[in-house]
């Protein structure tokens, strides 16, 4: 399929990805996912980096002390008028405070998730128009298990970074990603931390065309916010020559 039959189905296969489409939709696209080899390939990807996305939805749970609070005020039997007001008012009160903090804790959440739709947004465009990706590794003593993949939008300035097996970083650091210009030279793409599994997903904005880097290294930097350059030694990496490997 050329790049113009692609992009008429690539909201179409975002939207079956979430399953987001009425039936008669989704039972077409499945049917042209069938003899498309190109939309499968686009529709994995886009598949790949959902599932990043939902294992970083914050689960909402009420503080342990509120919760033995009110169990407290609702269990044992009640003896007299007055333990029982006093029974009452303390649950009143704590159910008071499980619903400032679930609102908090709600609140929270709603910044989260309008934080992930967002990225997931800038996901699925990078994921929808890329036909090029590489393989990331770990590279340095007690990296081993780092894998992840690359994918650049081949028209544009940014990139999805799909990583696993990153183990936590050092105390007191961050992971931070460069770009590395056909130069030498490195562009910051952001600091991370990686989520509780050894997962991260990042949506990198480059300062120019690809053409004009040659790959991308992972560092660890002083918390919260990184270096201006790298400080720290390269523990993942990947490199490329963009011109020769889409002319192949």
């Amino acid at each position: 399929m050329d790049r113009h039959a692609l992009s008429e189905h690539e909201p179409a296969l975002v939207d079956y990805a979430l399953g987001e489409l009425d039936p008669t939709d989704a039972a077409r696209i499945a049917r042209h996912l069938e003899t498309c080899a190109t939309c499968r390939a686009t529709l994995q990807r886009i598949e790949e980096a959902l599932g990043w996305l939902g294992t970083a939805v914050p689960q909402i749970e009420p503080p342990p002390t509120l919760r033995a609070q009110v169990l407290a005020a609702t269990t044992g039997e009640e003896r007299s008028r007055w333990r029982l007001a006093w029974a009452r008012g303390l649950l009143a009160a704590a159910a008071a405070l499980l619903v400032i903090a679930l609102v908090l804790a709600v609140t929270r959440a709603d910044r989260r998730l309008d934080e992930l739709m967002v990225r997931q947004a800038a996901v699925a465009a990078v994921l929808a128009e890329t036909d090029w990706s590489t393989a990331m590794r770990g590279e340095a003593p007690g990296f081993p298990s780092v894998v992840g993949r690359v994918y650049l939008d081949p028209d544009g300035e940014r990139a999805v970074v799909a990583l696993e097996g990153m183990p936590p970083p050092e105390r007191g650091t961050v992971y931070q990603l460069w770009l590395v210009r056909t130069d030498g030279r490195r562009e910051d793409g952001g600091i991370f931390v990686p989520d509780p599994a050894g997962r991260a997903l990042l949506v990198v904005a480059a300062n120019a065309a690809w053409d004009s880097y040659q790959g991308m290294g992972i560092t660890m930097e002083p918390a919260p916010e990184g270096s201006p350059q790298p400080t720290g030694s390269r523990v993942a990496g990947c490199n490329w020559n963009w011109a020769a490997e889409r002319r192949s």
